[in-house]
């Protein structure tokens, strides 16, 4: 760590002891941050002898029948993306940067593909998502190796290793035509997942394409030679989505019918997120679900009569699946279950679902259920108990309005222990995105601070997805503005209820959440007594300069324009002038390396602070992208914060 110390930081020691009933911050370091994660469906060996499972970073295979397991693997780095062959014989995965295969039978892993990691953004600068051709022999995957995301096949031995297509043009020419021209700005890509994927009979690849005049994307239909391994025409452009004025929504799930006439299409034609059939051959979109709520993720089932999907239809932060007729008709959902069922798989006889529950506090299990309702969901194995059940804290969905009417959502955590018609200390956490959402689930950064005596509000605020596409672009050209109102308005509402001591508020937040903090300290600086700023933005016009191609595109569209056209949109956005209006000390952090958000953003904030006499402590972490990763940096992180909002929110429990 460097550090850049203005003010003292004192480690409160005494309070990180473990207790039985609350978090320690060694949980919080095994938790994660919390929030809702993609569940990979569970892959069974064709034999129905084993499970692919990740066990201490190694990959197995788990008998079915509880047996011992078989571990494959066994060097040190982390291994990702596990995808079982179609014969069951060899398991594909990530490692480093590429693409690996392990027979199931044993053996050396063999590493496939070798390319330089790529310049630009590291997150995306290597090899991602493996996945077999149906018929076996070739292994499509996307790249950013060289900057930009492309597609390739490689084959099981490794020896041959093709290009088919680039997933990103720029400036309206293919990429590649530009990196020797223009190599410095060709190479800044952010991570857009061009969801590739193979057609039943592994003859066709769908995929998306993007540039910056189609940054919704283009969904495109790729002919694959199965002989050769390259592709045996030019790709057909099946459907131009519109671009969305925030910059965010994209043309990113395309799953093949089992006769591989149709793909099943997640668009936003209606202002939701809705599943619409496109005719693989090209032809006329068709919507097939309808209505209110996120409809995300479909899956044919294998006779190709039905298609599943998960959607937070009736609790908007929660998310379940539900089943629909493929030649239309009106959905069911598949469990009365509370919580969110993620990872479905159909069964081989398309009457049953296996999926995974996980319940509000995190208890989760593998389940069965039919797809007629007519019997309760089965349990396969047992629950996986979770930590969070026993510290008597339940999150829950509260709703109050904004400055301007607009209704926000936001999970509440009361602290442990809590007594009604006490007022509390009080932490907002703002989420990132500002395209995220925070959900009905455990989040172990709010339950800690919730074990510490904090009432905690995670606010959705205007920008977070789960509400429709007007809600998620209700910040167009308000970034600092609507926002922190529904933010300050979640205060407001538990300073009402009686929950919250108005005087000890304080409020924390990483990328666009540390945004989030920025702007509210500063705009209404008699609201909060403490802030948290992690890697975020201060000023929007610097991040356009510094950030990479693809997240500049995007926050351009978002504020209409780039600042010489929109000067009103990108001085909202800009706290720098304003500093002097900050009262709570902030704690700043970011890392060093961060290829979203530039750690110039921090540097510009800490030196206006420090002209400004403020109170402050700037840390930034080596090596270290947006987020942190290492440990021992997560661990001085969390620790940091916890103290500096034990200072100056609970002062009488600080020792002097």
């Amino acid at each position: 760590m460097r550090k850049y110390l203005v003010l003292p930081v004192f480690f409160l020691a005494t309070q990180l002891i473990a207790q039985t009933d609350r978090l320690t911050l060694n949980d919080l370091l095994e938790a994660g941050g919390g929030g809702r994660g993609r569940v990979a469906a569970v892959q069974t060996t064709p034999d129905g002898k084993f499970t692919i499972t990740q066990e201490g970073g190694q990959i197995a295979l788990k008998p079915t029948d509880g047996g011992a397991e078989k571990v494959l693997t066994s060097s040190p780095e982390p291994k990702l993306e596990p995808q079982l062959s179609p014969d069951g014989k060899h398991i594909a995965y990530l490692s480093q940067g590429h693409v690996w295969v392990v027979s199931v039978a044993g053996g050396e892993p063999l590493q496939l593909t070798n390319h330089p990691k790529g310049a630009g953004d590291p997150r995306g600068a290597t090899d991602q998502h493996p996945q077999w051709n149906p018929n076996g022999k070739w292994i499509l995957y996307s790249t950013g190796t060289k900057g930009f995301n492309e597609l390739y096949v490689v084959s099981e031995d490794g020896k041959v290793d093709h290009w088919l297509a680039a997933t990103e043009i720029y400036h309206g020419k293919d990429v590649i035509a530009n990196v020797a021209a223009d190599h410095g700005d060709a190479v800044a890509s952010d991570r857009f997942d061009a969801r590739p994927s193979w057609s039943p009979d592994g003859t066709r690849i769908a995929y998306t394409e993007r540039s910056r005049e189609f940054f919704s994307g283009k969904l495109k239909v790729l002919p694959f030679n199965q002989s050769t391994g390259e592709a045996s025409g030019a790709a057909l452009d099946l459907y131009v989505a519109k671009n969305d004025p925030g910059g965010a929504w994209a043309v990113n799930t395309d799953v093949w019918s089992p006769d591989g006439n149709t793909l099943a299409v997640v668009l936003q034609e209606t202002n939701w997120d809705k599943i619409w059939l496109i005719p693989a051959k090209g032809g006329k979109a068709k919507e097939l679900t309808f209505g209110t709520g996120e409809d995300e993720e479909p899956v044919y089932s294998p006779d190709g009569r039905w298609i599943a999907f998960e959607s937070n239809r009736g609790v908007a932060e929660e998310r379940h699946i539900w089943v629909v007729p493929a030649a239309g008709g009106e959905p069911h959902r598949l469990t009365n279950f509370t919580g969110h069922e993620l990872g479905l798989r159909w069964s081989a006889d398309s009457k049953s679902i296996q999926f995974t529950h996980s319940t509000v506090l995190g208890a989760s299990g593998a389940y069965v259920a039919s797809i007629d309702g007519k019997a309760e969901p089965r349990l396969i194995g047992q629950i996986r108990p979770s930590r969070f059940e026993k510290l008597g804290i339940v999150p829950e969905v509260i709703h109050y309005k904004s400055k301007d009417g607009l209704t926000i959502a936001a999970i509440l955590y009361k602290p442990v222990n809590y007594q009604a018609g006490k007022r509390y200390p009080t932490v907002v956490l703002a989420h990132g995105g500002p395209e995220g959402q925070t959900a009905l689930n455990a989040s172990a950064a709010a339950l800690f601070l919730a074990g510490q005596g904090y009432v905690v509000i995670d606010p959705n605020f205007r920008g977070s997805t789960g509400y429709g596409e007007r809600f998620r672009n209700a910040n167009v050209e308000d970034s600092g503005g609507g926002e922190i109102d529904d933010v300050v308005a979640g205060v407001k509402y538990l300073v009402d209820t009686g929950l919250t001591d108005p005087k000890h508020v304080g409020i924390s937040g990483g990328s666009h959440g540390g945004t989030v903090v920025a702007n509210a300290v500063t705009k209404y600086p008699d609201t909060f007594a403490v802030g948290i700023e992690k890697f975020g933005v201060v000023d929007r016009a610097i991040f356009l300069r510094y950030t990479n191609r693809n997240s500049a595109i995007r926050w351009e569209t978002k504020m209409g324009g780039p600042p010489e056209l929109k000067p009103a949109v990108y001085r909202k956005a800009n706290v720098l002038p304003d500093v002097a209006q900050i009262k709570a000390p902030l704690l700043i952090l970011h890392g060093e390396e961060d290829p979203q958000v530039p750690p110039q953003e921090s540097v510009e904030f800490a030196a206006a602070l420090k002209k400004a006499g403020k109170v402050f402590t700037y840390i930034t972490y080596p090596g270290e992208g947006h987020g942190f990763q290492q440990r021992a940096h997560r661990q001085d992180a969390n620790e940091r914060e916890i103290a500096f909002l034990n200072k100056y929110l609970k002062p009488a429990s600080t020792p002097q």
